[in-house]
């Protein structure tokens, strides 16, 4: 096992956390004013690329650092974690959920569906808790 690099941890949650308050100023518009607007909708399926894919990172340094396992799939790192007491079984969950999420954004961008997005802001919650959770783990 390496050393884990605690800037890096840091710098990815900030990056996810920074993210994580801008979907969170879009909960408060109405769904048609955002659907009516390519740039709201562009900006927040970006933000979610942006938080999903730090929380990944970080999953993957510390599953690999701390437990010198490389997971085969993004929502598969966050089972590592969960089996080694990082973050609750609902928590990880939540985050194959949302890294999965993440793969339609990137590889059928054209095709998604404006309501599941909407609907996927209201489960940022979780990207907080995560960082919370693994901030805690790796004692930051």
């Amino acid at each position: 096992m390496g050393e884990i690099n605690r800037e890096k941890i840091v710098s990815l949650a900030g990056e996810a956390q920074k993210a994580v308050v801008q979907l969170s100023q879009y909960s408060k518009m109405p769904s048609s004013e955002i659907v009516a607007s390519p740039e709201k909708l562009g900006n927040i399926k970006y933000q979610f690329i942006v938080s999903i894919e730090a929380c990944i990172d970080i999953c993957q340094h510390v599953a690999s650092k701390f437990f010198a396992q490389i997971p085969e799939s993004y929502a598969q790192c966050f089972d590592v974690l969960e089996e080694k007491g990082v973050i609750s079984k609902e928590l990880s969950g939540q985050m194959a959920e949302l890294a999965k999420f993440r793969n339609v954004l990137v590889h059928l961008y054209w095709r998604v569906d404006d309501a599941r997005v909407i609907d996927m802001i209201s489960r940022t919650k979780a990207i907080e808790r995560y960082v919370k959770a693994v901030a805690e783990f790796c004692r930051l």
